[in-house]
């Protein structure tokens, strides 16, 4: 099963997607948006199922790339449960996107090496700007994430949305 997180209502194309969650919409599953400054309260406080990272920082540091995560808030986020989203719109969207490609390839790295799950999905603002599950799948793994990483990134909105149903180690039944 496939899904799509995206930030618009209305007319949505058919591009093979089992569920598009819009993420404005007010659900059973939170998804919120962090940049570097906002991270940290966000992850900390759990008010949100899926973050997506922002990586809207204006400049690099002279000797690193500055990210929206660093290793305490995927730490934090491991343990907590929460999903850390990857935007194919803010790639699309960018001036500089080697500059964001780069910091998104950082992003995955230190999610891998933390075990925090990933989403990789389009945000789209409009119909345009959503992509086939097979693109997100792509060039997910152009960005340096494995087949089954991808695979399960593009699946993380199921992934949370059954995580939603169990309460402390006891499932759910609706």
């Amino acid at each position: 099963m496939t899904s799509d997180i995206v930030l618009f209502e209305g007319d949505r194309h058919n591009l093979g997607f089992d569920l598009i969650v819009n993420a404005n919409a007010r659900g059973s599953i939170r998804i919120a948006e962090g940049n570097e400054e906002t991270m940290r309260q966000l992850v900390e406080s759990k008010r949100a199922d899926i973050i997506a990272i922002a990586e809207r920082i204006p400049k690099d540091s002279l000797h690193f790339r500055r990210t929206a995560i660093d290793s305490v808030i995927c730490e934090l986020a491991r343990k907590k449960g929460i999903v850390l989203a990857f935007s194919f719109s803010s790639i699309l969207n960018a001036r500089d996107r080697a500059l964001v490609m780069g910091r998104m390839m950082q992003s995955i790295r230190l999610c891998r090496k933390h075990k925090v799950k990933m989403a990789f999905s389009s945000f789209a603002r409009d119909k345009w700007e959503m992509r086939a599950p097979e693109e997100l799948k792509a060039f997910a793994r152009v960005l340096g994430m494995t087949p089954n990483e991808a695979e399960s990134a593009i699946n993380a909105v199921e992934w949370v949305a059954e995580d939603r149903k169990r309460v402390n180690g006891v499932r759910i039944l609706e």
